[in-house]
């Protein structure tokens, strides 16, 4: 990402009448010349200098570029995991895992239908634990499906 600055630090007065610094507003040129600037508000502002046709690479491009601003942005992703209405699941994705000689870390890699193919690197104690986590929630359904009134929890 090309990132230059768009003005220069901006000051205001705060709330006692001193005066205090603003970040400065940043602008990055995203793929096929999107402008994306960080407003001093935290909002992205975005423009397109001309109407885009975009094919689906170029379209992932974009949406890679718009991503990793979102990560950068405040407030920032939570840590908890959002109750299960609020998610987009992905159902039987193509997945692949492998160890990292290198690294000696274990790579894993789900191709979700909306964001195509993510890539998760974790330590293989980290691996074990994921592992366990879902050996407890078949063993949490195998139960309710002989306890149907218990339900998932």
């Amino acid at each position: 990402m090309n990132t230059h600055n768009a003005s220069h630090t901006n000051t205001h007065a705060g709330s006692a009448g001193t005066l205090t610094s603003l970040p400065p507003r940043m602008t990055t040129r995203l793929a096929h010349g999107l402008l994306a600037t960080r407003n001093e508000d935290g909002s992205v502002t975005l423009e397109m200098p001309k109407p885009l046709t975009l094919q689906a690479e170029e379209l992932e491009e974009l949406v890679t570029g718009l991503a990793g601003m979102r990560a950068e942005l405040d407030p920032p992703y939570p840590l908890d995991c959002p109750p299960l209405c609020a998610l987009e699941p992905c159902y039987t994705p193509r997945h692949w895992v492998a160890c990292d000689p290198l690294t000696g870390k274990i790579l894993l890699f789900i191709r979700h239908h909306l964001f195509g193919w993510l890539g998760i690197v974790q330590t293989p104690e980290g691996a074990l634990e994921m592992l366990k986590s879902v050996a407890a929630e078949m063993k949490q359904l195998e139960m309710s499906e002989r306890s149907p009134g218990q339900g998932l929890h």
